[in-house]
């Protein structure tokens, strides 16, 4: 599982990783933001570019084939998971890299709609609420 700090000193050790052409997005986002301990990996949306510096550049896993998207999502190295899908996520930018907005994450989680994304989208809504008080 990776901590906040596990999650910037992974993305930083990648050199192909322009910071301007990708955001973290969902669990690894919530990480970042404080919202839960740690994740399992690193999603990140990326743009076309990045995509396809990442295909040629490093040994990528394939995990699956989403055909809401017609894209396929890749892992680097086990622990970053990649596609284009999300690209357009509102973020902040924390420690110089781009992160998907806690309101955000919660349109995401109600696209994905599993179990533990119902569970997420009540965290981050905890989160918010606390957040404004």
């Amino acid at each position: 599982m990776l901590n906040k700090d596990d999650i910037f000193n992974i993305l930083n050790k990648y050199s192909k990783l322009d910071k301007n052409e990708y955001i973290v997005i969902s669990g690894a986002a919530m990480v970042i933001h404080d919202i839960k301990e740690n994740a399992k990996d690193i999603d990140i949306a990326v743009t076309k570019n990045l995509y396809d510096k990442l295909i040629q550049n490093y040994d990528c896993k394939f995990e699956r084939f989403d055909d809401k998207s017609n894209i396929n999502i890749y892992y680097i190295d086990d622990v970053i998971n990649f596609s284009t899908n999300y690209i357009d996520s509102e973020y902040e930018t924390i420690n110089g890299i781009k992160v998907q907005t806690p309101k955000d994450i919660i349109n995401l989680k109600k696209k994905l709609n599993r179990k533990k994304d119902k569970i997420d989208i009540l965290k981050i809504k905890e989160y918010l609420n606390d957040k404004d008080r």
